[in-house]
């Protein structure tokens, strides 16, 4: 017997498969439009412009850290644009190899980019990771108090989409990340991490990560406008 669960074995607490595909169809459509491109002192990016929540894919393109370079982590870009656009929120990806890595490097312009287009809102990191036993890992960074009210809900939906789901692990958001400099701003700010599957439309991964993305990200898009 093998004692690792599969996500296939995992049953949704709520399947809605209907509704699920549509979310994602949804998502896929809305990541098709052009966005505004922006060059940087490292770099080019891409904003789609809204208010609220701000969806960021620093790593959508190659880029360097410490002069290696590193696997760009495609698909990550499209999704960040496509939640903001779902939501109304903002999105902002790197649209042209980078310098740098914006995921590292201190100060790095695509940082003080990300944190004049959040203001007050709360900045979703979406990163990608080689399978490693979950689905999903959250990644509350140097001053988890900042993720309070964020980490509950995508730990509520990605459990409902039949997802395996961690909390800083095996990535925390440490304090050279986007989230951590964020935090370190006063922001508030989360790291997400999907496996690399979570990107394959052949894959079950991807119509339950997507999905419970998009179900995460209204409910929070609520959540503000409710409280202010």
């Amino acid at each position: 017997m093998n004692p690792e669960s599969i996500l296939a074995d995992i049953t949704p607490l709520a399947p809605d498969l209907r509704q699920r595909t549509q979310e994602v169809s949804r998502l896929l459509e809305l990541s098709q439009s052009a966005a505004k491109r922006e060059r940087g002192p490292s770099g080019a990016w891409d904003v789609a412009t809204g208010q609220g929540i701000v969806f960021s894919a620093p790593h959508e393109v190659t880029h360097f850290r410490d002069g290696v370079e590193k696997t760009a982590e495609q698909g990550t870009g499209p999704l960040a644009l496509a939640l903001a656009r779902y939501t109304g929120g903002i999105g902002i990806t790197t649209a042209a190899e980078q310098d740098g890595d914006p995921n590292w490097d201190i100060d790095n312009p695509y940082i003080e980019r990300v944190d004049n287009l959040a203001a007050s809102s709360p900045t979703i990191d979406l990163h990608m990771m080689r399978p490693r036993g979950v689905d999903v890992c959250i990644g509350l960074g140097p001053v988890p108090l900042l993720t309070q009210g964020l980490w509950p809900v995508f730990v509520e939906e990605a459990a409902a989409a039949g997802l395996r789901v961690s909390l800083n692990w095996p990535f925390w958001a440490g304090p050279r990340s986007v989230t951590g400099q964020l935090q370190a701003r006063g922001r508030k700010a989360i790291q997400l991490e999907l496996t690399w599957e979570c990107f394959d439309p052949a894959h079950l991964a991807m119509a339950r990560s997507w999905s419970f993305l998009a179900r995460a990200a209204r409910r929070l898009a609520r959540m503000r406008t409710s409280s202010a």
